[in-house]
């Protein structure tokens, strides 16, 4: 049995007769009705998203610094009024200024050490989203989608300056119903553009 060719129903019957434990012997032989299910069939499915981003200029390169300052920064300034807020309740209000300024120039200060991806005239960012599938009717085997996702910085001569890689995991069941298998199963692509 193709488990691709198969519909949603027929997956779940499949894996309705898979799991019941009143089908099977505690040997693992079936005595179920009607002829035994194969529960030892798997699906594997990969797919991969790539995009590049090229900076052929310094204005471009620029930009999209600036960009992710704004953006730290923004995030910063929303941190400094929690921490302010949070001090002067921890405080009841006394010496919260001095307690709170001082806070806020730690925080400050960590903040400009978050790194993100700086650019230069004649680099490349790359942006890969990598998506894998693992569906299996038994109740023991894996039925996840494994999302990883992969950037990497370029300089103008090609040398891989950066690489950072991120991977989740999710239940097929915390899924809206199909999704894991729609993303691993889409065509892979590779496309660029001028940022």
């Amino acid at each position: 049995m193709n488990l691709q060719t198969i519909t949603a129903a027929q997956r779940k019957q499949l894996e309705t007769k898979c799991a019941n434990r009143l089908n099977w012997t505690d040997g693992g032989h079936w005595i179920g009705r009607g002829k035994a299910p194969n529960c030892f069939v798997r699906q594997k499915s990969t797919s991969t998203k790539s995009h590049t981003y090229k900076f052929p200029t310094d204005e471009s390169a620029t930009r999209w610094n600036m960009e992710w300052e704004k953006t730290i920064r923004q995030a910063g300034h929303f941190g400094t009024a929690l921490l302010t807020v949070g001090v002067t309740v921890a405080t009841s209000g006394f010496g919260g200024m001095a307690i709170g300024t001082l806070a806020a120039i730690a925080k400050d200060e960590l903040q400009a050490q978050i790194p993100y991806p700086r650019m230069a005239r004649g680099w490349t960012y790359e942006l890969i989203f990598t998506h894998e599938f693992s569906y299996s009717p038994h109740p023991y085997m894996a039925r996840i989608l494994t999302q990883t996702i992969t950037t990497i910085t370029k300089d103008f001569k090609g040398n891989v300056i950066n690489t950072s890689k991120h991977s989740s995991q999710h239940a097929l069941k915390d899924l809206p119903d199909g999704l894991g298998r729609m993303l691993a199963t889409a065509p892979s692509t590779k496309t660029s553009s001028n940022y």
